[in-house]
């Protein structure tokens, strides 16, 4: 369920603090909360009149279907409409019916063969390839999450198998940051590999997480790649697995100036992002008008070195004699 919450401030990263605040999503979603500015703040026409807050509004999904309507409220607004249906029915039943010829030509046409006499299609997938065995694999772990109603749609398309997941709560599926819905689908894949003998590539998508988070992972590139643009820096993203990480890559090759590459090893592996050829070295400049080095500091005293002598006409401490007249 998408949740929403509009704020405003006099700046707008108060707005966003504010927004953020008052959305008040859980530690699992913050990385997916979308900020979208509505308005920018203004400044008061001479610091009297006028001006503006600034208006932002901060959304995240929670994983939680809405509730569809109840059976009993369906049989209801169905019984209406066939109240409402019979009241419009013209009193003349003679108009409705058919005139006796057409119905003496619709029994004369041939009958023609139902769909279901039609010849079957073969499957367009490999032997190896098991859906039904990956539909009842994921199901058992559905249940043992105790999330209920869940159905589950298995295809095959490119050597991959495609699995659509609807269920009621699929927050609990997701997990953190996708955490847990990697594991399956890295159970899944296993499972998969020991039934049939060979390796097939498994995804499974549930509540659209998937567009979600491709998404929000190119916008979090093109915002990153902008910051290192602009301040001549690297930025390293946080572990991600392969698949986001290609999304990153992907995202940053269609940004001119900067550039992408992989960095660490196994479960810590990420994402750097930095300026084309590399990070230049800043160069230190000194305070001269030339902008030179800066000279190193004093410490020794030199060679001719004479400390100072207070003059004899002088009171030691600067004492003030008052004038007594």
């Amino acid at each position: 369920m998408i949740k929403e919450f509009i704020a405003t401030g006099k700046t707008l990263e108060e707005a966003i603090a504010n927004a953020k605040a008052g959305l008040n999503a859980p530690e699992k979603f913050e990385l997916d909360v979308h900020i979208e500015v509505l308005e920018q703040p203004r400044k008061k026409i001479l610091g009297l009149f006028g001006g503006a807050d600034a208006k932002v509004k901060a959304v995240y999904d929670d994983g939680v279907k809405e509730k569809k309507a109840s059976k009993k409220q369906n049989k209801k607004n169905k019984s209406a409409a066939k109240q409402a249906d019979k009241k419009a029915e013209p009193k003349n039943k003679a108009q409705q019916q058919p005139k006796k010829a057409e119905q003496q030509k619709k029994a004369q046409k041939p009958a023609q063969p139902k769909k279901d006499d039609a010849p079957k299609k073969e499957k367009d997938y490999p032997a190896s390839v098991d859906l039904d065995y990956a539909k009842n694999y994921l199901g058992e772990i559905i249940k043992g999450l105790k999330v209920e109603d869940a159905k589950i749609d298995a295809t095959y398309e490119e050597g991959v198998i495609n699995i659509e997941l609807d269920c009621e709560d699929y927050g609990i599926i997701i997990g953190r940051r996708g955490e847990t819905l990697d594991s399956i689908q890295y159970l899944l894949s296993l499972a998969m590999k020991k039934n049939s003998g060979s390796y097939v590539r498994v995804s499974i998508n549930v509540g659209n997480y998937r567009e979600k988070r491709n998404e929000t992972l190119r916008h979090l590139a093109s915002k990153n790649s902008q910051y290192v643009l602009r301040t001549g820096r690297r930025y390293t993203f946080e572990p991600m697995n392969p698949y986001e990480r290609r999304i990153i890559h992907t995202a940053v090759q269609e940004i001119e100036g900067v550039e992408s590459r992989s960095i660490g090893y196994n479960q810590d592996r990420r994402v750097v992002i930095e300026p084309e050829g590399g990070v230049k070295p800043r160069q230190n400049r000194g305070r001269g008008s030339k902008g030179g080095a800066k000279s190193a500091a004093v410490t020794t005293k030199p060679a001719d070195y004479t400390p100072k002598k207070d003059r004899a006409d002088l009171p030691k401490y600067g004492k003030i004699e008052l004038n007594k007249e």
